[in-house]
């Protein structure tokens, strides 16, 4: 005797497999969105972007300046554009156009700690707003995700990689320092801290030990001698130098870094083009006005001779 169909079955199947579907197919859709943190004010807001990083993921931003040569600040946690944010203005001011980001939500499933991909859309954006040569620069993980795609980063003309990670793995997320840096030929400047944590502070060290990390310094020497043009500093600061507000000297000498490594166009130079471009169109203009004028009487002549 033939078996009867359970009524419902296969709408029961059919809701199953299709929530499913939507699990796997779609596990960014209801993703926490990545958002600028407080310490970008109302002012700043207006300089805010979106771009979406090499695999898709929206984040957002902020652009200071413009022109032809942009720096590019990577970001490396949560709250990164509060670190970035006053060498930003800085460089901002010397004549650079700027980008700095907020990392991905590490609440998003599969994609998160990718920062090679974040560093990569954002080199892009840069490059779609007219920055034709490109510094780039990270701290800890970002330096070392900077220097993985170093080689994929449009007009690369230099990098600055402040207590950069030799390596990085992660289960999304695979960053290669030494062979990112060996495999270019651009300058590159690598910063350190030459003090270790105070000891007022045992608690930021006992943190890093617990997470097992080996020499900071002896990492960024292993990343600098793997480079071709790379010069290896220490200077007097905190672990990953990120509390930038605090440490004038590590910003004044990235900034020495980038307008050595690539100088921002003068007041001449960015103006040159469009002040050239209004000579010959005012030019043309005359010589039209001058032939047109010079027509007429000779128009009138000719009817008094008929």
């Amino acid at each position: 005797m033939p078996r009867r169909p359970v009524p419902g079955k296969p709408l029961l199947i059919a809701v199953v497999v299709a929530a499913f579907m939507l699990v796997e197919v779609l596990p960014a859709a209801a993703q926490p969105v990545t958002e600028l943190p407080p310490c970008i004010t109302d002012d700043l807001r207006e300089d805010a972007i979106k771009f979406k990083a090499e695999d898709g993921v929206e984040l957002p931003g902020v652009v200071l300046g413009s022109g032809s040569t942009g720096v590019l600040l990577a970001s490396s946690s949560s709250n990164s554009s509060c670190d970035w944010l006053p060498l930003a203005q800085e460089l901002a001011d010397d004549g650079y156009q700027v980008l700095f980001y907020e990392n991905r939500d590490f609440r998003l499933r599969d994609v998160r700690n990718a920062f090679d991909q974040d560093v990569l859309g954002a080199a892009k954006e840069l490059e779609r707003r007219g920055a034709s040569s490109i510094v780039a620069g990270g701290i800890a993980v970002s330096a070392a995700a900077v220097a993985t795609v170093a080689g994929r980063i449009p007009g690369l003309k230099g990098m600055f990689l402040l207590s950069p990670y030799r390596a990085f793995y992660t289960r999304t997320s695979e960053l290669d320092a030494v062979r990112g840096i060996g495999a270019v030929q651009v300058p590159s400047l690598i910063l350190v801290p030459e003090e270790k944590q105070p000891q007022d502070a045992p608690e930021q060290v006992d943190a890093e030990e617990d997470l097992e990390a080996p020499n900071l310094a002896e990492q960024a020497r292993e990343v600098a001698d793997a480079a071709t043009n790379a010069t290896l500093e220490s200077m007097p600061g905190e672990l990953f130098f990120t509390t930038l507000d605090k440490h004038p000297d590590v910003r004044n000498r990235v900034r020495a870094f980038v307008r050595e490594t690539l100088p921002a166009p003068s007041f001449l130079d960015r103006w040159l083009g469009p002040i050239a471009g209004a000579v010959v169109l005012l030019a043309m203009v005359v010589a039209v006005v001058v032939v047109v004028r010079r027509s007429r009487p000779r128009r009138a002549e000719t009817v008094a001779l008929d």
